[in-house]
């Protein structure tokens, strides 16, 4: 079984104990949440008995069509990048309350792995933080990041037939996606320097892009960083324990088996091998809800509170999508080192790539965009101690604000997901945004 791309192996072992992926940080203790899973089995249990009386939710529609269906002014762009990946935007530029205006102040939103621009629609109503910013006045971009479905397109690869295709980590969605967008953005809108927000690990890429391109760091007003995955040294949980895969021939195995990458719906490997999808897992049941949140719950951190479990399966619908397998091996690497570093790719290869035996890390000494980062107390994958890390990192200088999300279950999802996340942290990021608005006279 060949692999187009080389991960590092067994065979590298005492690279790896040297460059610290046996886990160098102990992992977060949390309270227990055994009494808070239980108590969630009864709350979905209810909402789903009231909900099978409510009229079903109509089928799906193309984003586009469902903005413009709601009084948004909505539109695709694509950009091309110098390694060939074609990757599309969503431009929302105005509402019947904010009309769409040549200067308006623009806000680019940057989804984490495993999902798309859509993610930050799925909240019901005006609750979203794409919707708040338009009514607002602002106007906002929403990325798909290279492999999202969205963004598959080559000029010479196809991403079903050639690996190559997903022969990219996070790093290149940061320093070779991002730099042409921030540019197309600031020429369609009319404007100098454009706000940021980014989940999880959309700030990774955010990250890289300003440690290594110093440049870009002067066409930002402010970066908002929600649950930023830079720094994952301290995670807990399920997710956590994927960390015994790093640097066995596990890697190369299943980036083949998975062709680079794990499906957002139901995976073809899955289909054949006879498991359910999310999709039916999280289908409105009794029978079946106790299992879809105890899933979340695992993998994300638990919050009965803050999970309306009825808009569940229209969750997934908008925010599932493609995980690349590379960046989730790149992402695990971090985990165990620690750290905020480039690819590992064993000793060998990192002579060839970076002139060192160990993957150097992205310095971010060099962010010079003033930032503001918000972590959720019960997130076992970016813990308050990791978000602390991410915060030292950054020079003090233009490091503006550190909020804790005042709730103590918020996890890495309820960012997008939370029936509160309008108030507990939305509203925080666009009295932010008002506020250096008037100071910079606007």
């Amino acid at each position: 079984m060949h692999s187009p791309v080389e991960f590092p192996t067994s065979r590298n072992k005492l690279h790896m104990e040297r460059n610290g992926l046996r886990r160098k940080c102990a992992a977060y203790k949390p309270p227990s949440i055994d009494p808070i899973l239980l108590f969630g089995s009864a709350e979905c249990r209810n909402s789903v008995k009231w909900s099978l009386r409510l009229p079903k939710v109509v089928e799906k529609l193309p984003l586009i069509t469902e903005l413009q269906s709601k009084g948004f002014v909505a539109s695709t762009h694509t950009i091309l990048s110098k390694d060939g990946y074609y990757t599309t935007s969503t431009r929302i530029s105005g509402s019947e309350s904010s009309p769409p205006k040549r200067g308006k102040p623009a806000v680019l939103l940057f989804h984490g792995m495993g999902s798309r621009g859509e993610s930050w629609t799925i909240q019901p109503g005006n609750r979203n933080l794409a919707f708040m910013l338009i009514n607002a006045g602002y106007e906002v971009w929403l990325a798909n990041l290279r492999g999202s479905t969205p963004s598959q397109n080559h000029t010479h690869l196809n991403y079903k037939r050639n690996l190559l295709f997903w022969n990219f980590s996070f790093e290149e969605q940061g320093t070779l996606d991002l730099p042409p967008l921030v540019d197309l953005i600031l020429k369609e809108t009319d404007t100098e320097k454009i706000y940021f927000v980014c989940h999880s690990s959309g700030c990774s890429s955010y990250l890289a892009g300003l440690a290594e391109i110093p440049e870009l760091n002067k066409k930002f007003k402010a970066g908002f960083l929600l649950a930023p995955s830079s720094f994952l040294g301290s995670a807990y949980g399920p997710a956590a324990k994927l960390r015994v895969l790093s640097g066995t021939s596990w890697e190369q195995i299943l980036f083949v088996l998975l062709r680079g990458r794990r499906n957002g719906g139901q995976s073809d490997l899955a289909k054949a091998l006879g498991f359910p999808g999310m999709e039916t897992i999280c289908s409105i049941s009794a029978l079946q809800c106790g299992l879809c949140d105890r899933f979340i719950f695992a993998m994300f951190g638990a919050d009965v509170k803050q999970l309306n479990f009825t808009n569940i399966p229209n969750m997934i619908a908008k925010s599932q999508d493609n995980t690349v397998w590379k960046s989730l091996v790149h992402t695990g690497q971090n985990l165990m080192s620690c750290g905020f570093n480039k690819f590992d790719y064993g000793s060998r290869r990192n002579l060839v790539e970076y002139g060192s035996q160990y993957p150097p890390k992205y310095d971010l000494e060099k962010v010079a965009v003033p930032t503001y980062i918000f972590y959720g107390e019960s997130d076992n994958l970016i813990t308050p101690w990791d978000a602390e890390r991410t915060k030292q990192a950054i020079p003090s200088k233009y490091m503006k604000g550190f909020y804790r999300v005042d709730w103590p279950l918020f996890n890495h999802i309820d960012f997008l997901m939370a029936n509160d996340a309008d108030i507990l942290v939305y509203k925080k990021i666009l009295t932010i945004m008002d506020e250096l608005e008037i100071k910079n006279g606007k």
